[in-house]
């Protein structure tokens, strides 16, 4: 489908940009990271070649804020891209000494060339999924700015004179209850967002409907997993977010299963909330819990197997459009 391949390594002020051109990856140049750039580049693109638009794919490094320009006007124009994971590319190209903006391009190009049986378009949320994205990160941006208050106050307060001790318990109580009432400015309008959009609403409530998943939890997997398009099954969203096990074996050695690093840890730490309040307040749940603890077993593999029960049960509520349907125990 794709017959022309653009890699363009992104930082916060510029692009740099190379193509494959009949197997032979060829430097382009530098552009600002701007409208202006981004024109700059087609202009530049349609002169060295005679490809149909449709047949065009850039390539990129998912660089955070940098990239999301470049995401935007590629999207608008219609035009096929790929925001990859920049630990996926990097891994791919093996070993590397130094760093080279230029050289990275051509990297990138050459990956995505190499790939290009296989390489998938990235999807573009909708901006009300963007907006909920922006909101759950900055909402943790505060949560760990009070945590971090508090945590300094609590490890000074046995140290300070008590003319210190009085400004800053103050202080203190003022930035947290500052903090508090911002973060409950940024939950209702996450609430709101949500509620505006009826597929939105309806996915949350069904994940609210699985016990111990709250409002949080279930906004963050609506952000990251594209409202549940992103991650078509339990088991891959499990793996992103690091609680599925994966083999540990190489030869005649044969070790336990772990679970990877490279993983969303702000939302496993959040399930790892989830798992807690299920153990409490699930009886299944609990039993399950006290039965795997009389048998021995570790408790964080048994959290970390809670949590893989919550997501294919987030999972099955989402596919099969009903709520999760909550035993009765006398």
């Amino acid at each position: 489908m794709y017959s022309f391949f653009i890699g363009i390594d992104v930082s916060k002020s510029k692009l740099d940009v190379s193509y494959c051109l009949f197997d032979k990856v060829i430097y382009l140049g530098e552009f600002p990271n701007s409208t202006v750039g981004f024109t700059s580049i087609i202009m530049e693109l349609k002169s060295k070649v005679n490809y149909e638009l449709s047949h065009w794919f850039f390539c990129f490094e998912n660089t955070g804020v940098y990239s999301k320009g470049l995401v935007s006007w590629l999207h608008s124009y219609d035009l096929a891209f790929r925001e990859e994971n920049p630990i996926q590319i990097h891994k791919s190209l093996g070993l590397k000494r130094g760093k080279d903006d230029r050289a990275d391009s051509k990297a990138i190009c050459r990956y995505a060339f190499e790939k290009r049986d296989t390489i998938q378009a990235s999807v573009v949320s909708k901006p009300l999924i963007v907006s909920i994205k922006k909101l759950v990160l900055r909402r943790d941006l505060l949560i760990r700015q009070k945590t971090a208050i508090q945590k300094s106050y609590g490890a000074q307060k046995q140290v300070l004179d008590e003319h210190l001790l009085t400004l800053f318990e103050s202080q203190t109580a003022q930035l947290v209850n500052l903090l508090e009432k911002q973060i409950a400015e940024l939950e209702q309008e996450i609430k709101m967002c949500i509620s505006n959009d009826n597929q939105l609403n309806n996915n949350n409530e069904l994940a609210q409907s699985v016990i111990g998943i709250g409002p949080i939890i279930s906004a963050f997997m609506i952000a990251y997993t594209n409202n549940f398009s992103s991650f078509k099954e339990s088991r891959k969203f499990a793996s992103y977010i690091g609680v599925a096990p994966f083999p540990n074996s190489s030869g005649e050695y044969r070790g336990k299963t772990k679970v990877s690093q490279l993983a969303n840890k702000k939302i496993k730490s959040l399930f790892s909330n989830a798992a807690f309040s299920a153990i409490r307040h699930d009886p299944q749940i609990a039993n399950y819990y006290a039965k795997k603890l009389s048998e021995g077993k570790p408790k964080a593999i048994i959290i970390n197997a809670i949590k893989n029960k919550l997501i294919h049960r987030i999972y099955a509520v989402i596919k099969r459009g009903t709520p999760y349907v909550k035993f009765q125990y006398i």
